[in-house]
């Protein structure tokens, strides 16, 4: 067993998830390689310090319904205005409602939605071509026609969404954390993953969670609905090696919307020092002017001697 494939399963083998065979390997390995040794002792006590921070408590249900009423207000503020917005938001709210809450059968109630909407996809692809509109009623039934195939395509988009978000819920620590880290091989990844994501963020119990989430959010910071969800949690944020991260993340892309944040916690007395001092730097850079300010990157021309 090499080194690389020693480290890769540091994890595992604190859970407690490692095969016994692989586990003893593993332990044999480390008795004689000091690299690894170091390796696994950076680890015990990073998981030392975590475990010394407050526990998090419990998000109540209503935390979590205020939350994504409020990421999805931050979308609608970031995107162009549609007027199927409002249509969307009852689609979601509806089958949040609807779905049961037994992960089997959430995953059953997807897959009898998905193969409807095939089978209903499948019997109008194969009606013959329309002939050409010759009345309005004509014309108002195929838009109708459209919408429809329209919307069961978004529902069982929607519902496939619903169902991945739920099943991640009942993962281990380990699984979770390997689901977050297998995000970052993505170079573009569409709105419903940087979603799960913030909701990861928000809404995870344990802090190792938390913080690859951030690592694999900030490749893509450039995108509004990010910003816009670490501006929503960061304010309920309560561990400070978190906070910490998202303040940095923020202050990185030069977000003009965190400084009010920024200047809250940097006069909170009851939070972290090193979130207070966290704040104020980022704070500081948030107001200084930008290194590709033209007013500060011109540079005056020096004469040419002759």
């Amino acid at each position: 067993m090499n080194c690389q494939r020693v480290q890769d399963n540091f994890i595992d083998h604190q859970d407690g998830t490692l095969p016994p065979a692989e586990s003893a390997a593993l332990r044999a390995h480390l008795a004689s390689c000091p690299d690894c040794q170091r390796e696994w002792s950076a680890l015990q006590e990073m998981t030392r310090k975590l475990d010394a921070l407050p526990a998090t408590e419990e998000p109540s249900p209503r935390l979590r319904e205020q939350f994504y009423a409020m990421l999805e207000t931050h979308q609608r503020d970031a995107d162009t205005v549609s007027p199927f917005a409002l249509a969307k938001s009852r689609i979601d709210r509806f089958f949040a409602a609807l779905l049961p809450s037994t992960p089997s059968l959430q995953f059953a109630g997807a897959l009898a939605v998905l193969a409807l909407g095939v089978f209903t996809g499948a019997r109008y692809l194969q009606q013959p071509v329309p002939p050409a509109v010759t009345s309005p009623a004509d014309a108002q039934r195929l838009a109708n026609l459209e919408r429809e195939l329209a919307d069961q395509k978004s529902e069982v988009k929607d519902m496939g969404g619903l169902v991945a978000a739920s099943l991640l819920q009942h993962k281990s620590t380990s699984e979770r954390l390997q689901t977050v880290l297998a995000t970052m091989d993505q170079k573009s990844p569409d709105r419903h993953v940087l979603t799960d994501l913030l909701g990861a963020l928000a809404f995870d119990p344990s802090v190792n969670v938390r913080l690859s989430t951030i690592e694999a959010l900030a490749a893509h910071a450039d995108q509004a609905v990010v910003r816009q969800g670490l501006l929503a949690t960061l304010p309920r944020e309560s561990a400070p090696l978190v906070q910490v991260a998202m303040i940095e993340l923020l202050t990185s892309v030069r977000e003009a919307a965190a400084a009010p944040l920024f200047e809250r916690l940097s006069r909170d007395e009851t939070a972290d020092k090193d979130v207070r001092e966290s704040a104020r730097r980022g704070l500081a850079l948030l107001r200084s002017p930008s290194p590709t300010d033209p007013l500060k990157s011109k540079q005056p021309s020096n004469p040419v001697l002759s």
